[in-house]
């Protein structure tokens, strides 16, 4: 796609409603985040914002085919979220506060509300962050020890979230939920050192898939609540 200097790291990818696909990556010759899209019928390039050497990125569709992409602006050490709207890209920092957008995740609830899960490199917390009511709002989850990267965010059909993520003190697999009305933590994998690179999928069911990385062994794991206990796959 994307082939004139360093593209490519830090992708994320997602599909639309019509089927078009939007992709945010890393442009490493000129440290900027682009995006493209083929929504015309042709793969378009676009430069959205200098990072600086550090970055990474999550995009995600709303229901009306909305492009928004949360992202890591790692000169400032900000986490920063552009949306594309009326032919146009709004850019918010949302988080500034020390170093923190590191390990991001986002999502969309049935209501379009936006959902980011990220880690507090400054304090080594997990952190959430939502536009659900009306403003940004920043929340810090799980602070237990160095807790958050390698985040991964999903939202079922109740509109409740679940977040998978790494526990680098205890180097084990976390996963939180607000199943409850309140932020419920969990530890799902304590075997030698796992939980790096998750990634959190709710299928049609409600029920919850992660996928993960087990360093000790150097292998692949997958966990899920199919049978409504959690049950640990190499």
């Amino acid at each position: 796609l994307d082939s004139n200097g360093d593209f490519g790291a830090y992708t994320s990818m997602a599909v639309d409603s019509n089927g078009y696909v939007h992709i945010v990556y890393y442009d490493g010759t000129n440290e900027d985040i682009k995006y493209a899209t083929d929504k015309s019928g042709s793969w378009v390039y676009s430069t959205l914002d200098f990072v600086g050497t550090a970055t990474e990125t999550s995009i995600a569709v709303d229901s009306n085919d909305i492009v928004s992409i949360a992202y890591y602006e790692g000169t400032n050490g900000f986490l920063k979220y552009a949306t594309h709207v009326d032919g146009s890209w709004a850019f918010t920092t949302l988080d500034s506060s020390g170093d923190a957008g590191a390990y991001l995740s986002l999502t969309f609830d049935s209501n379009d509300n936006a959902h980011i899960s990220y880690w507090d490199s400054s304090n080594y917390d997990l952190m959430y962050i939502t536009d659900v009511s009306g403003s940004w709002v920043i929340d810090t989850l799980d602070s237990t020890g160095d807790v958050g990267a390698w985040s991964s965010i999903g939202i079922d059909s109740d509109d409740t979230i679940h977040i998978s993520y790494y526990d680098f003190t205890n180097a084990d697999l976390k996963y939180a939920t607000d199943v409850s009305g309140s932020w419920e933590y969990s530890t799902l994998d304590s075997s030698g050192s796992v939980g790096s690179y998750s990634s959190l999928v709710i299928d049609s069911s409600d029920d919850i898939h992660i996928s993960y990385y087990d360093s000790t062994q150097g292998d692949l794991k997958y966990a899920n609540d199919e049978t409504g206990s959690w049950s640990i796959t190499t």
